[in-house]
């Protein structure tokens, strides 16, 4: 069995999704398995081409006119058939969208969509990648987005989230993981998380290295500084309203965790985000 790694998804800081069309003819190798998972939510529109989606090893078929939902931090992967394939792919912060009105599935989704519903999918993936090539306003692609996540709720119900990932890689965690996604400013040590989880600290330091490829204080301020970014160009909170709401004690300490990690202060990169916008 191949073991999933934590990929790192090339959202630019404070960018809420990115769209990538992917087209691939019958005489391209098919992709290796590459079982995988991030903190993106993601969204596949399948336009040609057959395989299997696996989730949590739970495999299920996937052809043409399929849309494939995979929340944030679930082990999948895809196998794709030998033949034309082509497919359209969303990653998006799933912070980005209003929680109430959207209510992001906690379950992956696999459906075949009529004829009507994929034109109006697609339509909406297409408009969105417009607006990211163009390098519109931040907010504007949030909107954008939420209306694209909408029309997947609306188009098919899920069920919660139950027992689906008990046998994975990331199951230990999933109260640690449901944690941070339900309260983003909330800060825990790491021998909270440990008992959280259920394990001893020394074991649950030694094996979240090993699943998510760094140290555990370290990811946690890489999220809170990943959704600061995003705040800073989709809000108008001041800078210490959003390091306050993200759990830093101060202002100084969320710009030098914020400098640290991108090599400018919250105000100027919110200043260049502007800059860029107008221009």
């Amino acid at each position: 069995m191949l073991l999933p790694i934590s990929e790192a998804v090339p959202l630019l800081p404070g960018s809420v999704a990115r769209v990538e069309n992917v087209h691939q003819n019958a005489e391209t190798p098919v992709p290796q398995r590459f079982p995988h998972f991030h903190g993106p939510a993601e969204l596949v529109l399948i336009k040609a081409g057959n395989g299997e989606f696996i989730s949590e090893d739970k495999p299920v078929r996937f052809s043409t006119g399929s849309l494939i939902f995979v929340p944030p931090m679930v082990v999948h992967d895809f196998a794709f058939e030998e033949g034309v394939r082509a497919w359209t792919l969303v990653q998006f912060d799933p912070y980005a969208v209003d929680a109430d009105a959207a209510r992001i599935p906690s379950v992956p989704l696999n459906t075949v969509l009529s004829p009507e519903l994929n034109k109006r999918i697609e339509m909406l993936m297409e408009w969105l990648d417009e607006s990211i090539a163009a390098k519109g306003d931040q907010r504007t692609i949030a909107l954008q987005l939420q209306t694209l996540v909408l029309a997947v709720r609306q188009t098919i119900a899920l069920p919660d989230r139950k027992s689906q990932d008990a046998g994975s890689s990331l199951s230990r965690y999933r109260p640690l993981l449901d944690l941070w996604n339900h309260d983003q400013g909330k800060t825990i040590c790491l021998t909270e998380a440990a008992s959280l989880c259920g394990v001893s600290t020394p074991y649950f330091s030694r094996r979240f290295k090993s699943v998510f490829g760094t140290g555990f204080s370290a990811y946690q301020t890489r999220l809170k500084v990943l959704q600061a970014a995003r705040m800073l160009a989709t809000s108008d909170k001041s800078v210490s309203q959003i390091g306050y709401a993200l759990g830093f004690k101060s202002p100084a300490y969320f710009t030098f965790c914020f400098r640290s990690a991108f090599g400018v202060t919250p105000t100027i990169y919110r200043a260049n985000q502007s800059t860029s916008h107008d221009g």
